[in-house]
């Protein structure tokens, strides 16, 4: 044919040499993507990892920002009563996650500067408030154009108070709790450490949630209660058996979660999963030793995004956290991703890509993004170390000044080691002994006891 011809092979595919075809197919991607924005269609997971790795293959990752003058965004958060909210943080975010933001004044305004030209999705957030992206009709995501030296004007965004769903009466039949196994575990550290372990699972929002367990002080007293530790663990719950055998031997009642695979990357319904497993602890369903006492919750990596939701959904039934090489802010670390500073370990290589382009899809980084709603957080043990490839620790050095602006009590543990995690058992390190301890105080002074 005229016009046509076949270049090369590869992986043993003939790859067709079309110029001007080859750039109709993609101005007719960019034009269908763009139309199911505009229609209220959001991709899916798997669909934004498709057009991340084909927008890979044509050479166009990391995303392009322009280079152009900057502009800048002004506008107005308001409530549903139209009253300013004072105090909400604002932010736009380039397709490769870098935010610009600003808090709302007295009057609600604010006005975000120096933002490459573009079209954006604005979102927002405040202290008591859910996070919230601007939307028009039909909730379709509102999209707001950026030019060079000028301001541009945004409708009002609205916010409604957050306001979790109501968990069902009688909880544990309405999910279906049984107990799964009981048996006894060991850990090298500390020294002969030893739990007895029931594990746990319950039906919830379509799903079996069978990673619950709980780890009790070996030979317990079955009428005495222990102050609680709250587990979200990023992997297999039993693949972190040592660490919880490890506060249990320390005078503890500790009840684990970790993903199930049905939730897939939704951070949001891990957290719920979550929150049923802390309500049915605190409601003695899970064993009469763990009461109705404030825990203190821990999580690291992947599982502080978990943590970050269960902590706005739990309110005042955590008394504090301990987030451990944990995300702060996902724009940024998103930043990071696409210009390929940071190593994701599998299974979450494709989870940034998964959540879609941060430009026109804020809500899910905002939400995965404690920094940004830090006047919300409980007391706060931040850990991480200078050598970590997954989150670099400039997550918690931010995590660490939005705490302290937001006036929470916020103490850290900042270290040169190896490990991304605490590591107990043949990886444990002098930095890890230290690490331990000082969450086990941490848990002391600001958990409830029995």
């Amino acid at each position: 044919m005229a016009g046509m011809r076949c270049s090369k092979q590869t992986r043993g595919v003939a790859t067709i040499e079309f110029p001007w075809l080859w750039g109709r197919f993609c101005s007719v991607l960019a034009w269908f993507a763009s139309a199911l924005l505009l229609i209220g269609c959001r991709p899916t997971p798997e669909a934004n990892v498709a057009g991340y790795l084909l927008s890979t293959w044509l050479g166009t990752q990391p995303p392009a920002v322009s280079t152009a003058s900057p502009g800048a965004l002004a506008g107005r958060v308001v409530d549903a009563q139209g009253e300013p909210i004072a105090g909400a943080t604002v932010l736009v975010a380039q397709a490769d996650g870098a935010p610009h933001q600003a808090l709302t004044d007295a009057d609600g305004r604010y006005r975000i500067v120096e933002i490459p030209p573009g079209q954006y999705v604005p979102a927002a957030v405040a202290p008591g408030y859910a996070e919230r992206a601007l939307a028009g009709l039909l909730d379709i995501p509102k999209l707001i154009t950026i030019v060079s030296d000028e301001t541009t004007t945004a409708p009002p965004l609205t916010l409604a108070p957050y306001l979790p769903a109501p968990l069902p009466d009688d909880l544990a039949v309405a999910v279906n709790l049984r107990q799964t196994g009981v048996y006894t575990a060991a850990a090298s550290f500390p020294a002969a450490a030893v739990a007895d372990v029931t594990a746990y699972a319950f039906d919830y929002a379509g799903a079996t949630v069978d990673t619950v367990r709980v780890y009790l002080p070996q030979g317990h007293a079955p009428t005495r209660q222990w102050p609680l530790l709250f587990m979200v663990y990023p992997s297999p719950v039993d693949d972190w058996e040592a660490v919880s055998v490890a506060f249990a031997a320390e005078q503890f009642a500790v009840v684990a979660i970790s993903p199930i695979a049905a939730r897939g990357t939704d951070a949001e319904a891990h957290a719920q999963d979550a929150r049923v497993a802390l309500a049915l602890a605190r409601a003695g369903a899970l064993g009469g030793a763990v009461g109705d006492n404030r825990p203190v919750a821990m999580g690291g990596s992947f599982s502080s995004a978990i943590l970050s939701r269960l902590l706005r959904a739990a309110g005042d039934d955590l008394a504090g956290w301990v987030t451990v090489g944990g995300l702060a802010d996902a724009f940024t670390a998103t930043h990071e991703f696409y210009a390929g500073r940071i190593t994701v370990p599998a299974p979450y290589t494709w989870l940034v890509p998964a959540l879609g382009p941060p430009n026109l899809y804020p809500l899910p980084f905002l939400m995965y993004s404690p920094v940004y709603s830090a006047g919300d957080l409980p007391p706060t043990l931040i850990i991480h170390t200078a050598a970590d490839e997954i989150l670099p620790i400039n997550q918690a050095f931010a995590l660490e000044a939005a705490v302290r602006e937001a006036g929470v009590p916020v103490e850290t543990y900042y270290y040169t080691d190896v490990s991304h995690y605490l590591g107990i058992g043949e990886n444990l390190t002098d930095a890890g002994r230290t690490m331990f301890y000082q969450i086990t105080e941490f848990a002391k002074r600001y958990g409830g006891f029995p």
